[in-house]
C-alpha cells in the first residue's frame, strides 16, 4: 500500500520533468526504440543543472524524465540529504524508462551531449 502525501498547491495532475545526468556514456539504438529499466533505485533531480554537473565529459548522456501524474514523480529525498540543494528525487528499482522519441544531440571539440526524454513507469 502506498501512502499518499501531496505537495500543497500542486494539481495532482501536473505535468513535471525530472533529469539524470550520466558521465562517459552513449544510449543505444534499442534503448532508443524499447526503452529500459533500472535495475537499483534512480536518483534524479529536480534542477537541470545539477544533472549536467553530474554528466560533465566527453560524452554526456542526461535524460530528460517527464512525469505526468503523482503517480510517476519519484520520492523527493531533500529534507533528509546531506546535499539538500541537489534537489534530490528518488525513483524505486525497476523503474521502466519508456522513451517518447524525441532526443537533441550537441556537439563541440572533445564533447557531445545527449539528450533523451524519458516517460518513468513503475
Amino acid at each position: 500500500m502506498r501512502t499518499l502525501v501531496l505537495t500543497p498547491g500542486l494539481p495532482i495532475r501536473e505535468r513535471l520533468i525530472r533529469w539524470r545526468g550520466l558521465k562517459n556514456v552513449t544510449v543505444a539504438d534499442a534503448f532508443l526504440h524499447q526503452g529500459g529499466t533500472e535495475l537499483a533505485p534512480m536518483s534524479t533531480t529536480s534542477n537541470l543543472a545539477v544533472a549536467v554537473q553530474y554528466s560533465l565529459s566527453p560524452s554526456s548522456l542526461i535524460l530528460k524524465l517527464k512525469t505526468n501524474s503523482f503517480m510517476e514523480r519519484g520520492a523527493n529525498l531533500s529534507w533528509v540529504s546531506a546535499f539538500p540543494a541537489e534537489a534530490e528525487v528518488l525513483f524505486p528499482p525497476l523503474t521502466f524508462l519508456h522513451p517518447t522519441g524525441r532526443t537533441l544531440t550537441l556537439e563541440q571539440v572533445g564533447f557531445k551531449v545527449t539528450v533523451v526524454e524519458v516517460e518513468p513507469k513503475h
